[in-house]
């Protein structure tokens, strides 16, 4: 009766052990798992080549002890802590997305903090001379001591080498497939204006505020930091010398009133951009000496509406700062945050669709209105049925007018991208969807229903006007 007893007790414990949807602990033999981490870090400042300086305490039974200790809680918070930051740097968010490791990754971070393999210490800048001021170390009695140090990280190795392993992700990994926002940067119009960088009618021109050194080299110091993070970036002067042209000019001015597009809507067409970067500085002083604080702000391009802005600056020098300098040292220091910011906003564009504007009128001349029925439908009707099978599923749009003479859709969710048939070939390719893509589809289908031509006039990337009828000002039979 006991074997029987002894037996089914086994069994029991066996099929607790080995049940599929129980997980099996993972015991952690790194002291750093063993318990809480009640030490402290903070970011101090962001160095070159993709490192970051953190002041870390620690303790340990002997002095050499606790800084070995200190330098394996800069690993672990950079890690799996989330870091506060300075007025100098922004808070570092944890790399990890969980406070400890997941079970199916409790072997890895192991043996990673695992002092006999010490491979979390390869991520350690300038280990050799790492050292505690006097003031910054305490003894507390019985061979232990406590102290505070500033650490060197090479974060940028240590984030590429948890990406190459698996244990978090790339940039936009989430957006399975989808490219990464393209980008263009302005200095901000407010910036231009208060420094006269407008032309005679008060709209602000981008060439007079390009003619500022400090400013050139600051928009190629911010492409460069972009660039690296593999964005793909259109330079201002490059795009305005490229469509600085008799036929983008014209673009702007031949229709005039709502229709005219600025500078930085021809530009946003032309590139395509799906984000757009603005940026403006201010010299400040702090105790005597001077910084400069920098505004950088996200928008959407077909919108323009903000995405998120981020305020930067350097560290305060004596005498004049260095702009290009301060400009450098501020992104660095905000630019894990950033690029959070910016994965985050494109994936929700990338499930949500992009935002554009319709607006459908027609010329005077045109005898066909938006009230005239095809087949027993309006052609509005018609036209709203259109929209309404080409937009993101699950989205809505706003109807803002409606007459017979023009029509205006707001909010319109169409996809990032679009599958397209070749007609002739038959293949398949994918096209980014953008403000004109949608109009020039709308304007064959509102020709192939009424056989009157349509023409479609975009302004930046997310708006787009369909002129349906001929224009008998223009000489057009």
């Amino acid at each position: 009766m006991k074997r029987i007893a002894l037996i089914t007790l086994l069994s029991l414990f066996a099929l607790l052990s080995f049940d599929g949807n129980a997980q099996i602990k993972y015991k952690y033999r790194s002291a750093i798992f063993k318990k809480p981490q009640n030490y402290d870090a903070q970011v101090i400042a962001v160095g070159t080549a993709g490192t970051k300086y953190f002041f870390v305490s620690a303790q340990g039974k002997s002095l050499e002890k606790a800084i070995i200790n200190a330098q394996y809680n800069a690993i672990h918070a950079c890690i799996f802590k989330s870091i506060p930051g300075t007025s100098n740097a922004d808070a570092v968010p944890a790399l990890y997305d969980a406070p400890e490791p997941r079970i199916e990754d409790a072997k890895f971070f192991d043996d990673f903090f695992s002092p006999k393999k010490g491979i979390c210490l390869n991520f350690i800048a300038n280990r050799s001379i790492l050292k505690p001021e006097n003031k910054d170390v305490v003894y507390m009695g019985g061979g232990v001591y406590s102290l505070k140090m500033k650490v060197q990280v090479n974060y940028d190795d240590l984030k590429k080498y948890l990406e190459d392993n698996g244990k978090i992700k790339a940039f936009a990994a989430d957006l399975k497939g989808v490219a990464k926002p393209k980008m263009i940067i302005f200095p901000s119009d407010d910036w231009c204006k208060n420094l006269g960088y407008t032309d005679k009618y008060g709209n602000v021109d981008y060439e007079k505020a390009l003619a500022d050194n400090n400013l050139r080299d600051m928009i190629a110091a911010f492409e460069g930091f972009m660039s690296k993070a593999g964005f793909e970036m259109n330079n201002l002067r490059q795009e305005i010398n490229d469509y600085k042209s008799a036929e983008a000019y014209d673009f702007a001015e031949e229709y005039g009133n709502e229709k005219a597009s600025s500078m930085k809507d021809i530009l946003e067409s032309t590139v395509r951009a799906d984000m757009r970067v603005e940026f403006d500085y201010r010299l400040k002083n702090e105790a005597g000496k001077q910084y400069v604080e920098f505004n950088i702000g996200v928008y959407d391009a077909a919108t323009n509406k903000s995405l998120f802005s981020n305020v930067a600056r350097g560290t305060a020098v004596s005498g004049n700062a260095q702009m290009v300098n301060q400009l450098k040292e501020a992104i660095l220091n905000i630019q894990d945050h950033f690029l959070l910011q910016i994965n985050e906003k494109f994936a929700v564009m990338a499930k949500e669709g992009r935002e554009i504007i319709v607006v459908c009128d027609r010329f005077a001349s045109c005898e066909t209105t938006f009230n005239s029925n095809f087949d027993g439908d309006k052609l509005s009707s018609l036209i709203r049925d259109y929209i309404e099978s080409e937009v993101v599923k699950g989205t809505s749009f706003s109807t803002d007018q409606t007459s017979a003479n023009k029509l205006k859709f707001s909010q319109v969710h169409i996809p990032l991208f679009k599958e397209k048939k070749n007609k002739r070939t038959g293949a398949v390719t994918s096209t980014a969807q953008y403000a004109k893509d949608f109009g020039d589809g709308l304007a064959d289908y509102i020709t192939e229903i009424t056989g009157q031509p349509c023409r479609v006039e975009p302004r930046g990337v997310g708006k787009v006007f369909i002129t349906m009828g001929y224009d008998v000002t223009a000489g057009e039979d």
